[in-house]
């Protein structure tokens, strides 16, 4: 039967969230009893208007694949956030059907052939920024020394940047993510150095293209339709903000779950190397990286979610940590099993929006983890300063060394 609860007006005072403030990665047990209870839960975050919690897997995927629930709706709407700021990435605020053709364009672009070539670049880099590391001093922050690295560098390669302008794109990179506190001049200022390296770059590319994805994305049409000069900024900006901050996370996650405790899943992966991709995708659905309000829909129409009628025009926030920790479709969720039948959890999204540069973000993963695990052998975390961003969980600060204890 349909739950139509009264909604409270916009005087009345509702739960605010997220339920913590994001330090560390385990999933907050409030989902455990949200999920149990029959239809969603209405919340209001710090900006924006109330929104309904989505927290079970199917009712998420419903939310998330669904063209009834739109993302587009949210544009020029105080649509529920967490920080003042708005999107800056065109192409996550489109509905079908320009969202539809862009990514038509991009998807060609970001072809699996042309993801899988960038391996051996992403292994070499992860292994030079390693062995700089380990010759400057005992340790390094495996955060901003290497996983950030790692992403500027694969990032770069792959839409084919020069060294030179690299700086610009970290920088900017490194503006955009939630919480960064760069203030609203520096975060302009570091907008325009951008764009204009990305035009320059741009008309490089149209006179004397190359075989990387700048000049792949400047060719890819469909039909007679190109993408205009306006997307392909877009673009630009989408691939740094979803790839960015994916890595510099994952990676730094990853290894404070390998190695706690007594280290058996680190040795597990040590022992077996062949394991890492199944380990990895059980790491991206176990650790709850990129929950908390970042998939806001609007419901276009009047639709049933999880025994709920959300009205049109009502906005929903999956949270896809929760639903990755579903026991109706993860059996026994919270644990840690690299047996686990791979696929189907959430952490990229799901649908049209699903994270176009997902295979990108894996071959990072692995091979950044390969390169530790195959050098490091007694890795071991030293030191960790947590982040207080509930949407993006992971470390500020990761010291760790070469040796064990």
């Amino acid at each position: 039967m349909t739950t139509v609860p009264d909604l409270p007006d916009a005087a009345e005072a509702l739960e605010h969230f997220p339920f913590d403030d994001g330090r560390g990665i385990g999933v907050n047990e409030r989902f455990r009893e949200l999920r149990q209870r029959k239809g969603l839960y209405r919340v209001r975050f710090a900006y924006g208007e109330p929104t309904w919690l989505v927290t079970r897997y199917e009712d998420a995927r419903l939310v998330l694949g669904d063209p009834r629930f739109s993302r587009a709706m949210s544009i020029g709407r105080d649509y529920p956030r967490q920080e003042e700021g708005t999107d800056v990435a065109r192409l996550m605020t489109l509905d079908a059907p320009e969202h539809t053709r862009l990514r038509k364009l991009l998807a060609k672009a970001l072809s699996k052939s042309r993801m899988d070539a960038q391996r051996p670049t992403v292994h070499a880099a992860a292994d030079d920024l390693l062995s700089s590391a380990m010759k400057a001093g005992p340790g390094m922050d495996i955060v901003v020394d290497y996983a950030q690295q790692i992403s500027v560098r694969s990032l770069c390669d792959l839409l084919g940047v020069p060294a030179s302008d690299r700086e610009a794109f970290e920088s900017t990179s490194a503006a955009l993510l939630p919480g960064s506190g760069v203030g609203p001049e520096d975060m302009t200022r570091r907008f325009g150095v951008l764009r204009t390296c990305t035009e320059q770059f741009i008309a490089e590319r149209r006179a004397r293209p190359r075989d990387d994805l700048m000049s792949a994305l400047i060719e890819a049409r469909d039909d007679e339709d190109r993408l205009t000069h306006t997307e392909l900024i877009d673009l630009v900006f989408t691939l740094l903000v979803a790839g960015f901050e994916t890595i510099i996370t994952q990676i730094p996650n990853c290894v404070h779950v390998l190695t706690r405790g007594d280290r058996v899943l680190w040795n597990r992966l040590r022992a077996n190397p062949a394991e890492l991709p199944a380990a990895v995708e059980e790491l991206l659905r176990n650790n709850a990286s990129a929950g908390a309000g970042m998939f806001v829909r609007y419901a276009r129409e009047d639709v049933n979610v999880g025994g709920t009628l959300v009205r049109a025009g009502e906005a929903l926030t999956v949270v896809n940590e929760s639903a990755n920790h579903d026991p109706a479709r993860f059996e026994d969720p919270d644990a840690i099993d690299f047996t686990r039948p791979r696929g189907g959890h959430l952490t990229f999204g799901h649908g049209a929006h699903y994270c176009p540069g997902a295979q990108l973000g894996r071959i990072e993963l692995q091979e950044g983890l390969r390169v530790l695990l195959t050098r490091t052998p007694q890795l071991t975390v030293r030191n960790v300063t947590w982040k207080k961003r509930p949407h993006v969980r992971g470390p500020e600060t990761m010291r760790v060394t070469w040796q064990g204890d």
